[in-house]
């Protein structure tokens, strides 16, 4: 029987919300329990408690007293946010507004610019994030099937402009959106599953849900405009506000920022080795990827010593470094002091881009790791593939040791164009047109020490100003 004050349909919505959230928290159980690692992230650090069954249980609450339980179980979900942040994520946010939806008109009617602006910025994000068309977009068109040198472009267009002309006919004709919204979130519950991309189980459960109650709230919203003044409001704020997210305003979570890969990334590096921030493990969910929850991760995990590096992918934002003092308390550090070490202090190695990484690669230049999750340290650019404007990426593939040009068609100007590698040893100018001059633009390297240069026009003599110049950090040695 359907609950006081809902209709059958509405309360029908409500289960199929109410289901989503439960099965959801269910598989990932050990996120709303009590652990031990990964650590959690509370916005108060307070004494730890479980959340599981507190939410299991606003959620038949919501069953029973629909508007007092849903307000219950959003306030319960909250808190556990206070807890530990490393529940934020888009699923569990997007269920329990998605239940306002069957509640009253007025939960119809802001859901509705909630989606609206959900698909509009899910895709606008894409289509900004370089990543998104590089390994993202590759890595769905091969688990379709398709060749992704042939069709990896066209499906990054495609995803990303399909998301985005929902959410426009969520604003100007919310019943045009219905049966796209179904057959969109199908689609994606479908391509999840073993039978393609087999990954992120956690989020299929949502995806089935919207594909049912999203398409019904588009069907069911009317008229198109906004109808009451605070609407005129709430509208405008729901569709502008994940912008915030470009200048580190706003949490990725909460803007819509789904699968188009331009969230920072932390690396940290400690006497035993390396690890990517990453989450999932038993608590089946992807680290929420903040800058400050990043900081804080490492902040509570790593030992003394240790350096993080967060990589940015955001044009408005840097790249940041920290280290770990003995005392236990982190700073924030230069790149210089970062790469650097000191007793007791490590060696940080930085975050290779990805990006960048695709773009070398899909030009075939060879790129060598020591280990298979180690980062590049040597790149050899072969001269038929060589432009200069490759030296320019080179600053996002920061732990370089040796870079091979030999036989490329490098000019002197050209290797003013190379950021300063703070790691660069070698590089091997072999058969190249660079002369004297170009020796001038190398002394920018810190740590070169082997410069490869039989069948250039470089002279004894301009070596040896080279070395003189570079005395003071060591004399490099010479191609015979």
């Amino acid at each position: 029987m359907p609950s006081p004050g809902l209709s059958k349909r509405q309360y029908g919505m409500l289960i199929a919300c109410v289901l989503t959230q439960a099965i959801t928290i269910l598989y990932t159980w050990p996120l709303w329990q009590v652990r031990e690692a990964p650590v959690h992230l509370p916005a108060i650090d307070l004494p730890q408690v479980p959340f599981g069954i507190l939410l299991l249980t606003t959620l038949a609450l919501t069953l029973v007293r629909p508007r007092l339980g849903w307000v219950v179980h959003v306030a319960t979900l909250l808190l556990s946010f206070v807890f530990d942040q490393f529940r934020t994520q888009p699923q569990f946010i997007a269920a329990a507004v998605l239940m306002a939806a069957t509640l009253d008109e007025r939960g119809l009617r802001v859901v509705r610019w909630f989606l609206a602006s959900l698909w509009c910025w899910a895709g606008l994000h894409k289509l900004l994030s370089p990543d998104w068309f590089t390994f993202n977009a590759w890595s769905i068109t091969t688990s379709l099937g398709l060749d992704p040198s042939e069709f990896g472009e066209i499906v990054g267009w495609g995803v990303g402009l399909g998301e985005l002309s929902v959410g426009l006919l969520a604003i100007f004709w919310p019943r045009g959106a219905a049966i796209p919204c179904a057959l969109m979130h199908g689609g994606i519950a479908l391509f999840l599953t073993p039978l393609a991309h087999n990954w992120n189980y956690s989020v299929i459960p949502w995806n089935l849900c919207m594909a049912v109650v999203g398409s019904w709230v588009m069907w069911n919203v009317t008229p198109q405009l906004p109808k009451y003044r605070w609407e005129w409001l709430v509208a405008p704020l729901m569709l502008l506000y994940p912008a915030g997210f470009y200048v580190g305003w706003v949490d990725h979570g909460i803007a819509s920022v789904l699968y188009s890969g331009n969230v920072p990334d932390g690396l940290i590096t400690t006497e035993s080795g390396l690890e990517l921030i990453e989450g999932w493990g038993d608590l089946r969910v992807p680290f929420p990827n903040e800058r400050r929850l990043l900081r804080q991760y490492f902040a509570r995990s790593a030992p003394p010593g240790s350096k993080l590096h967060i990589a940015e992918t955001r044009a408005g934002l840097d790249d940041l470094y920290y280290v770990k003092r003995a005392d236990g308390q982190f700073e924030k550090i230069s790149m210089e002091e970062f790469y650097a070490s000191s007793p007791g202090v490590v060696a940080g190695v930085g975050l290779d881009d990805q990006y960048t990484l695709f773009r070398l690669g899909d030009d075939g230049v060879t790129m060598l790791k020591r280990a298979e999750k180690a980062p590049i340290y040597a790149l050899e650019i072969d001269p038929d593939v060589y432009r200069p404007e490759m030296l320019n990426w080179l600053r996002r593939v920061p732990n370089l040791e040796q870079l091979d040009l030999s036989g490329c068609p490098i000019a002197d100007e050209d290797l003013a164009r190379l950021p300063i590698m703070l790691k660069l040893k070698g590089i091997g100018l072999a058969d190249t047109q660079v002369t004297d001059a170009g020796l001038k633009s190398l002394l920018r390297q810190p740590k070169l020490v082997y410069i490869e240069w039989e069948g250039t026009s470089i002279t004894l003599e301009g070596l040896e100003e080279f070395l003189d110049a570079r005395e003071s950090s060591g004399n490099p040695e010479t191609n015979p």
